[in-house]
């Protein structure tokens, strides 16, 4: 499916291009969200790592089909699924197919089996939401059900907000974004836990911000990149000290936010220079890998030691890197071939 309409001409920007500063990001989302795992029970307030994940990602998708509408006039469909799929298949086929034997023998077939099939179909949002999969070695994977369930229904619904005023697309994205954290809210004070599936307010803050920025000239003030900082650092201490809520959520997307437009847009200030550091940004460019290994090697040390993930995550931790590092590196080749073969299958 395309569409042919392409941007007026007065607001087509420069190509965003890679900004290292925004892998460092990453890396700091994936530390708050493998620190708060690998030291429970301890309360640690990383889970609203996720979000930033959720913002970045919404950013950063909706910044390339824009990109693409705007160089080509249309958006392909078959090309943007298929290099998702090929970006994210690969170590998530070699994260379930490395740790299923293991997960066999000392969680049962039915855990190896049912996590699995929920991750492979990106389905395990569901068995979250439900309380079916607790405590599960793959329940981590609920973040990428939200986040590909989401990305099946957002580039149609911009596609046919690029056809209205452009004025409307950032407006509707940002009513949308309220509706879904709107629902969070209602969601916990129901049921009293936090909403998987809703936390899709993030992805679409993000696609808002996107939306917002590709038409605009906006220059940030210096105060926004620490601002942001401090709002994600203030939700990490306040999810610290109490139990973790959709308000923490909604201050990890509003930090984010900040960030992202100081990282984008303002100064190369100390802040920009630390984040994009190669360090910082190797992780971030890792953070895929390391995401998917952390969460069942601590799952697999906990149960083998009969003891809490804070007595094995001193070393499940870097053991999930050097994992992470591995797979980063073992699957390149086949991306890579991949990608190659889907230029021919769908000529750029």
């Amino acid at each position: 499916m395309t569409v042919t309409k392409a941007l007026p001409p007065q607001i087509l920007r420069a190509r965003l291009g890679y900004v290292p500063a925004l892998d460092g990001l990453r890396s700091l989302a994936i530390a708050l969200v493998a620190v708060y795992h690998g030291v429970m029970p301890a309360h640690f307030g990383g889970a609203g790592g996720v979000d930033v994940f959720f913002v970045l990602s919404g950013f950063l998708i909706t910044t390339l089909l824009l990109e693409e509408h705007e160089a080509s006039g249309r958006v392909y469909f078959r090309r943007f699924y298929l290099r998702r799929a090929i970006r994210l298949y690969p170590p998530l086929l070699l994260m379930l197919a490395v740790v299923f034997i293991p997960i066999t023998l000392t969680m049962g077939i039915n855990t190896a089996t049912t996590g699995s099939g929920l991750s492979l179909f990106y389905l395990m949002p569901i068995g979250a939401e439900s309380g079916l999969t607790s405590l599960s070695p793959y329940e981590h994977t609920w973040s990428l059900g939200v986040e590909e369930w989401f990305y099946f229904v957002w580039p149609p619904i911009l596609l046919l907000l690029l056809r209205r005023p452009r004025r409307w697309a950032p407006i509707a994205a940002s009513a949308a974004a309220v509706v879904l954290i709107a629902g969070a809210f209602l969601a916990e004070a129901r049921t009293g836990e936090v909403s998987f599936i809703l936390r899709a307010g993030g992805l679409m803050a993000g696609c808002a911000l996107a939306l917002f920025l590709r038409g605009s000239s906006f220059t940030p003030g210096r105060w926004f990149g620490p601002a942001g900082l401090a709002l994600v650092a203030f939700g990490v201490l306040h999810s610290s000290v109490a139990p973790f809520s959709t308000l923490d959520v909604v201050i990890s997307v509003a930090g984010t936010l900040l960030l992202i437009v100081a990282l984008t847009r303002g100064p190369r200030d100390l802040l920009h220079r630390a984040l994009a550091a190669e360090p910082m940004a190797y992780v971030g460019r890792i953070s895929y890998e390391l995401y998917l290994w952390h969460y069942p090697v601590l799952c697999l040390f906990g149960v083998l030691n009969r003891s809490d993930w804070l007595e094995v995550g001193w070393f499940a931790l870097p053991l999930s890197f050097a994992l992470a590092v591995a797979a980063h590196w073992a699957t390149r080749p086949v991306t890579s071939r991949l990608r190659s073969r889907m230029t021919r299958w769908i000529p750029a």
